[in-house]
């Protein structure tokens, strides 16, 4: 197993402790998978890491309870219905998980780029009633 810090592969382990992550129901019915992970330690002195647990590619991130299916299933939930609504949708669907959590994963999800744009309207106001009138100009119109 390569330390994430400096990529020097590592055989010595340090100890052995079980983690628990929740998966996507089946068939409506929680899922939560058990592992037995390593905790191993760096051959490298003067790498600034001491130990670290070794990670499986496409089911554990470091410090996560949720697999990354079920991570995008509540991320979606959390997008679509955010907070109370969410967790009882989720509820019903087998993934046990309070408002909290939903708001907190709608938190860290990116934010999507607004797309070009492409054609801009040009708006006016009053300043006065019926009096004094402004235009917004498009951005293309250079004011002297």
């Amino acid at each position: 197993m390569p330390c994430p810090d400096c990529g020097a592969e590592s055989v010595r382990v340090h100890g052995r402790y079980h983690r628990r992550l929740a998966d996507t129901a089946l068939a409506g019915r929680p899922v939560v998978i058990r592992l037995l992970v390593r905790r191993l330690v760096c051959g490298q002195t003067e790498c600034a890491r001491v130990t670290f647990v070794e990670q499986i590619p496409g089911l554990t991130t470091p410090h996560s309870r949720y697999s990354p299916p079920l991570r995008a299933a509540l991320t979606a939930i959390g997008v679509a219905l955010a907070g109370r609504p969410g967790a009882r949708l989720a509820r019903k669907l087998g993934m046990s998980v309070s408002r909290d959590t939903l708001l907190g994963l709608l938190r860290a999800a990116p934010i999507p780029q607004p797309p070009a744009v492409t054609a801009l309207g040009v708006d006016d106001f009053a300043l006065r009633r019926g009096h004094v009138y402004g235009t917004v100009p498009p951005p293309w119109v250079q004011l002297d």
